[in-house]
């Protein structure tokens, strides 16, 4: 899977904004290249676009960890 694919980025943006991990840690286990990567998908990242592409389990997922911590 790219590292581009809406699948990492939706788990990327996730981890990012909601732990303590670095991009490198993201980088490394998503295997999106490097901490530059990240970064710069995350930036153009769109949530909207890309739940649209997202199955419906994974979905579910994103929003009840959204929404677990406010």
């Amino acid at each position: 899977m790219k590292g581009s694919a809406p699948q990492k980025l939706a788990l990327a943006e996730l981890l990012w904004k909601r732990t303590t991990v670095s991009q490198e840690w993201i980088a490394q286990k998503l295997t999106m290249r490097s901490a530059a990567n990240v970064s710069q998908q995350l930036r153009r990242f769109d949530r909207a676009k890309a739940n649209a592409k997202l199955p419906p389990e994974m979905r579910r997922f994103l929003k009840e960890a959204w929404e677990a911590r406010g």
